[in-house]
């Protein structure tokens, strides 16, 4: 029986442990709450913000529009704007651009 103990205590009991540390450090390195995952989800974070952050560019240009389209405070230009184009009328000597070039030439510009 004072074998059994020694044999146990000796060999089992340490190689029990080894594999159990290396269990988890496999876990903490590939398994589901490891380091691969925190990596893609902190990629995944990273986007979301971009995406918030575009959100929230267009929110304020949509309140922008909004509150100059607010009859207590109309800015004339707007109305003049919103009326060209709802109704497509321009005058002779109106530059008329439309809008997919407008954007394009922006966007050119920026990239400078």
């Amino acid at each position: 029986m004072g074998l059994s103990w020694r044999l146990m205590r000796d060999i089992f009991a340490p190689a029990f442990f080894i594999c159990w540390i290396a269990y988890f450090a496999y876990e903490a390195a590939v398994g589901a709450t490891g380091m691969r995952v925190l990596r893609s989800v902190s990629a995944e974070v990273a986007a979301r913000r971009a995406e918030v952050a575009a959100l929230s560019a267009e929110r304020r240009r949509l309140e922008l529009t909004a509150a100059q389209l607010n009859p207590a405070s109309l800015d004339p230009d707007m109305v003049d704007e919103k009326i060209r184009s709802v109704l497509g009328f321009a005058a002779e000597e109106d530059l008329v651009i439309p809008r997919d070039q407008l954007d394009e030439a922006i966007a050119k510009e920026d990239r400078r």
